[in-house]
């Protein structure tokens, strides 16, 4: 009777015994099940690295070592250049850095376009002698360092004798801007621009400069071909003026125009009229007229508003007499931004 006694008390003992480990590794198990939840997941793959970084064409990790693409750019002062020797001066950089790359300068054009002009070692583009026809050139540079790295930009070569560019703001191969209306037949004098029964606009165009001598104009603007009479141009610049000094302007104009510096007219060559010149189309007596002004070196404000009647002839020209000159000459392109 005591031994079964005995045995009984040793199997509630183990059985007790047992009952506890249970329990404890049910607790602990417990425990492991809450931290995981309770702690981020991070999935095998991606090993806790950071997002790659881009740059350029380079895709990198953070914490590696790196090499940083090099991006090369080429520019040029203008989009547009005139054939006939004109030349224009392009730069290459490399974005964000101080380096001042050294690059070899290469030009292309359309297949089978013979001249297409040149360009020298230092970036200088010179456009060739004569071009009938707009074509698009393109300017590159090649990195020398490394040739796989190049840039370039694209320049469009404008016909020599073109007198309006398509343009939506003036340029150093471009400085005048004028905005072109159509006005009604009646139209005897420039007319008021901000009213509509007056003036309608119609396109914006640039010109290099004021030297339109008389001549047969039918070939109309940059997508407005059909417009080549009862027009008028709003146009403005900045007049540079190389030295303080007596300055004498001329304008010759087919019909009306009228010229301001500083806000001010100084000319008025307005109505209908031809041109003044020696040809059977030109008048010797009317149609130009001169004034003397006292300018200081610097930028001055210039407007010159013109409108042209029946077709076919047309004329703008504005000159000047410089200090110390006894002869007019054009005002020059660098003259005007």
């Amino acid at each position: 009777m005591k031994l079964n006694t005995v045995v009984c008390a040793s199997f509630f003992i183990t059985l007790s015994l047992a009952c506890n480990k249970a329990k404890f590794d049910s607790l602990e198990k417990s425990k492991q099940i809450q931290a995981k939840q309770e702690s981020p997941q991070i999935p095998a793959t991606m090993e806790n690295k950071p997002s790659p970084i881009t740059n350029g064409s380079v895709t990198a990790e953070t914490g590696t070592v790196t090499a940083v693409s090099t991006v090369l750019v080429v520019s040029t002062p203008a989009n547009m250049i005139k054939a006939g020797g004109e030349r224009m001066q392009a730069s290459a950089k490399i974005i964000d850095s101080t380096e001042v790359p050294v690059v070899t300068w290469t030009i292309s054009g359309p297949a089978g376009k013979a001249d297409i002009g040149s360009i020298d070692q230092n970036g200088v583009y010179t456009s060739p002698a004569n071009n009938d026809v707009a074509f698009p050139l393109v300017i590159t540079a090649t990195l020398k360092r490394d040739t796989k790295i190049t840039g370039a930009t694209t320049l469009s070569v404008l016909p020599k004798e073109v007198i309006f560019a398509s343009c939506t703001q003036n340029s150093m191969t471009f400085p005048i801007l004028a905005e072109v209306y159509s006005i009604p037949t009646s139209t005897t004098h420039i007319p008021d621009y901000a009213n509509a029964a007056q003036a309608k606009k119609v396109t914006t165009v640039c010109m290099e400069k004021y030297a339109v001598e008389p001549r047969n104009f039918s070939e109309g603007f940059p997508n407005v071909a059909n417009l080549f009479e009862y027009f008028s141009l709003k146009t403005k610049t900045t007049l540079v003026v190389p030295a303080d000094g007596t300055y004498v302007l001329q304008l010759n104009s087919d019909d009306g125009a009228r010229l301001a510096i500083d806000g001010k007219e100084v000319i008025d060559n307005d109505g209908l009229h031809q041109a003044y010149g020696p040809g059977p189309d030109e008048s010797q007596t009317l149609g130009r007229k001169e004034v003397t002004l006292t300018l200081k070196k610097g930028d001055h404000p210039l407007t010159l508003n013109y409108f042209q009647g029946p077709k076919y002839r047309i004329a703008l020209v504005l000159k000047w007499k410089t200090p110390g000159s006894s002869s007019f000459v054009y005002i020059p392109r660098d003259s005007f931004k």
